[in-house]
């Protein structure tokens, strides 16, 4: 009896060291420099990283604005991410940071598979979700629809796109659709756009979300440029609604300014130029420039 037990033990230790050995294997990569705030999906939130920390292919990695991190991989390619955006680790995407546009098409597509989350909580922060409340927790991931309870200060990055900080005391719903999805690039005439509060004028530059009525008077003429990389024009008299859904996701490369969080106060013009130099992306040559699939829901 003693021998089967010894064996079982055996059998459950080797059963044991093979899965850690494979959890290690399955880790290609370690964040070799770690500036500011830059966070890791675990499962059901975003957790704080360190410098030398070891990462694999598919975790999802946070970064919020002013920070950067340096990924080293064991292959020895190197990339090197600066915030706002939201990036998935993978061997194959390197060198060509095609991370950088990911999360931008993917929030002005209104993509629902790059989290919300709460990056900061000061004092009483509670989270009403299916009728009950919670204390909030930083690198918490939110669903659009909760109810937040601040009566401290409280901070959401929506999809990796835009930040909002709440101070209290103050109730706000969680909303996907809280950053611009499209800009006023070209504007004949009048327009008017209404977010829930009624309409109010436009001009070219204005930022608008998701859902936006937008009014075109008679002998006006409006064109909208998506952050994923389309434009729509639109000629008097006639109201229609900014859908970022009905705007295919561009394919070839990064156009307009994403948000200014992503691209700071860089304008359409600047992102083109940038990219038709191969600045931004910071391509190798001889590399593969096509853009990878967007980044698999945690």
């Amino acid at each position: 009896m003693r021998t089967k037990s010894s064996l079982l033990i055996v059998l459950l230790m080797l059963l044991l060291q093979g899965s850690i050995t494979i959890a290690k294997d399955a880790q290609n990569a370690v964040l070799a420099e770690v500036k500011g705030d830059v966070l890791l999906f675990q499962g059901d939130r975003y957790l704080p990283v360190q410098a030398g920390q070891r990462v694999a292919d598919g975790d999802r990695l946070m970064i919020l604005e002013g920070a950067e991190v340096k990924v080293v991989f064991d292959s020895g390619c190197e990339v090197t991410w600066k915030g706002a955006k939201i990036v998935d680790i993978d061997v194959k995407n390197c060198p060509t940071l095609a991370g950088l546009w990911i999360p931008c098409m993917g929030a002005a597509a209104g993509v629902d598979d790059v989290a919300i989350v709460l990056t900061q909580a000061a004092g009483s922060v509670l989270v009403k979700r299916d009728g009950q409340y919670h204390t909030a927790k930083e690198g918490e991931v939110l669903q659009h629809g909760d109810e937040l309870k601040v009566d401290g200060k409280a901070e959401v990055n929506y999809h990796g796109a835009c930040s909002k900080l709440y101070e209290g005391p103050k109730t706000v719903m969680v909303d996907k659709n809280t950053c611009p999805v499209a800009e006023v690039t070209e504007l004949k005439g009048t327009a008017f756009a209404d977010e829930g509060q009624g309409f109010s004028p436009v001009a070219a530059g204005s930022k608008l979300k998701n859902g936006t009525k937008l009014q075109v008077p008679e002998q006006s003429r409006v064109k909208i440029s998506y952050f994923n990389g389309c434009d729509e024009t639109w000629d008097g008299k006639k109201v229609v609604e900014i859908d970022a859904a009905k705007c295919p996701v561009a394919a070839a490369a990064p156009v307009g300014n994403c948000t200014p969080a992503i691209f700071g106060d860089m304008t359409q013009a600047d992102v083109i130029t940038l990219i038709g130099s191969g600045v931004v992306l910071g391509l190798i040559p001889g590399t593969d420039s096509t853009p990878p699939p967007p980044p698999v829901s945690p």
